[in-house]
């Protein structure tokens, strides 16, 4: 699990963001080098899905984007950044990228994710109420069929 500061909206200071996010990418190009075999899926949680101001941390050669796309381990990226939930699968051309923006507190009760890297679709995923349905991990993810989903982002 990684669990980072990525913050939504524009920040407050362009030059500690940077240097916040080049030391995200630090150290998770350190974790991964070091400890790869023992990866066999990646859970990012932080506030923000990758928009404008986050170029510097998710987009580019060296960003997060490209270590998960070269890694090509399944990776799952939770975010409460719009407090409404969606689900972007295979997103900037990563077959085995995820990204799921989650419900604000007083929509939904917390999540279920289960991981067990002993079955093909490793990542179980649960909004733990019969009225809210996940499209992409009820019966887990990857799921392999070459199918990806996208629902749409509430307004």
């Amino acid at each position: 699990f990684l669990g980072l500061n990525i913050i939504g909206g524009r920040p407050a200071s362009n030059s500690e963001k940077r240097f916040r996010h080049s030391q995200h990418l630090e150290r998770i190009g350190a974790i991964l080098s070091d400890q790869i075999d023992d990866f066999k899926v990646v859970v990012l949680l932080g506030h923000a899905e990758p928009g404008q101001y986050h170029f510097d941390f998710f987009g580019g050669d060296d960003g997060f984007i490209s270590m998960m796309k070269e890694m090509g381990k399944p990776t799952i990226h939770f975010h409460g950044d719009w407090h409404a939930y969606y689900e972007r699968e295979a997103e900037y051309g990563v077959d085995n990228y995820m990204r799921i923006s989650l419900d604000g507190e007083s929509r939904a009760p917390p999540i279920l994710v289960t991981i067990d890297t002993s079955v093909t679709n490793p990542v179980k995923f649960d909004r733990r109420c019969q009225n809210l349905e996940v499209a992409c991990c009820s019966e887990g993810w990857p799921r392999h069929d070459g199918r990806a989903v996208n629902t749409p982002r509430p307004n």
